[in-house]
């Protein structure tokens, strides 16, 4: 495994040296500032989620928010009535959750929408598979 890099601007750790990036965070308030109560409670149940796995990065910007390790193995765009979730596997799931499913090279991006807290329990195993992979 390579040495991770750091930006000597932000602190922030990348696979990559001199990795592509905005220094800072930002803030999940202000992703969700304006919308409806229950997409807000989605994005919170979704986020404590993936942090349950263990060290996540949240990159919150305009209308999305990236969960990273060393690399994104999740990202989401807020929508008015749901999340639109792309999950960053290894190979391949055919489920008919994911309606759009696109490969690099390296991963093979999933895309479902994230409309009720059940649909998070759909997704469960599959975000930590690739979190586990944005490990490596």
């Amino acid at each position: 495994m390579s040495t991770p890099w750091t930006c000597p601007d932000c602190g922030r750790q990348f696979a990559r040296k001199h990795q592509r990036h905005v220094c800072g965070t930002g803030d999940a308030a202000d992703v969700l500032k304006g919308r409806p109560p229950t997409t807000v409670a989605l994005y919170r149940a979704l986020e404590a989620e993936v942090r349950a796995f263990g060290e996540v990065e949240v990159v919150a910007r305009d209308r999305y928010a990236l969960f990273r390790t060393r690399r994104i193995f999740a990202d989401l765009n807020v929508m008015r009535d749901a999340l639109r979730l792309a999950i960053h596997l290894p190979d391949r799931v055919d489920e008919p959750r994911f309606f759009k499913v696109v490969a690099d090279g390296h991963k093979v991006t999933h895309v479902t929408h994230v409309r009720l807290l059940q649909d998070i329990d759909g997704v469960r195993a599959h975000l930590r598979r690739a979190y586990t992979y944005s490990l490596r």
